[in-house]
């Protein structure tokens, strides 16, 4: 059964790819997004590319079930932050020198000290980058940064936002957007069951049993190898079925009783 609201995320940056930053930024949203009522139904991941980037726009902009699409880093000030650029791209839409901008940068600059070590406030290259933004864009406040958050208006209740790849700066501009664009959805009732030493095939009939009974449920196991311990998880809409379910597992697979 298809559920909506639904989101993706596009996380750019050459350093992911590479394996050199773990990307933190795609976990936490995800947490947040299913918490608040808009479950992620896809991430993608793409380099510092110019094309990459307008393609993964692109393909998840044509998916109409994505109501919230968030493009992750590469708003910085050096050349190889390309998102503003590619949003310009994807979106058909020239790019413009913001002066408000402008002005909260230089305000930063003397907030944080930064025009006192530079000698001036006056934004250098790379600053004025970030104040070109895609005519259209809609600012969305970056109390942690310089790189200002963007909304974008795709029409139908579906939006894009361009997010700063550095974490404390992401989940600043993320919780602005949350309050102002993620109200309505309703958050999936959770379950759980753990088993200790249970192998997950003794589970394998009752599952497949369950997804066909309570097709709105997503059901899923979870073996920690560390702790030798098997969960269970049920998520869905109504929690008379993800109760239904987590009961029906209970009562059909006797081998093993549950710890929690």
């Amino acid at each position: 059964m298809e559920r909506v609201p639904q989101s993706s995320i596009i996380v750019v940056g050459n350093e992911i790819l590479r394996g050199f930053t773990v990307d933190t930024n795609s976990n936490w949203l995800a947490a947040r997004l299913f918490g608040c009522g808009f479950p992620v139904r896809l991430i993608t991941t793409v380099g510092d590319v110019d094309d990459d980037i307008v393609s993964a726009i692109h393909e998840h902009v044509g998916r109409s079930a994505l109501s919230r699409i968030f493009v992750c880093g590469g708003l910085g000030p050096t050349p190889d932050d390309r998102t503003y650029v590619a949003l310009a791209r994807a979106l058909n839409q020239p790019l413009v020198y913001r002066r408000d901008v402008g002005v909260q940068m230089q305000n930063l600059m003397f907030i944080l000290n930064m025009a006192a070590r530079r000698g001036t406030a006056e934004l250098n290259a790379g600053n004025r980058k970030m104040a070109m933004l895609p005519v259209n864009a809609v600012l969305v406040r970056n109390g942690a940064g310089m790189a200002p958050g963007l909304a974008f208006d795709l029409g139908q209740d579906r939006y894009l936002f361009a997010l700063p790849g550095v974490p404390h700066e992401l989940r600043a501009v993320y919780e602005d957007i949350e309050r102002t664009y993620l109200t309505g959805g309703r958050g999936d009732v959770v379950r759980e069951l753990h088993y200790r030493l249970a192998p997950e095939s003794m589970f394998h009939d009752v599952m497949q049993s369950l997804e066909a009974e309570y097709p709105d449920v997503s059901l899923g196991s979870y073996p920690q190898t560390e702790t030798r311990e098997l969960i269970l998880r049920a998520s869905g809409p109504s929690p008379e079925h993800v109760d239904a379910v987590i009961a029906a597992i209970r009562d059909r697979v006797k081998q093993f009783q549950p710890v929690a």
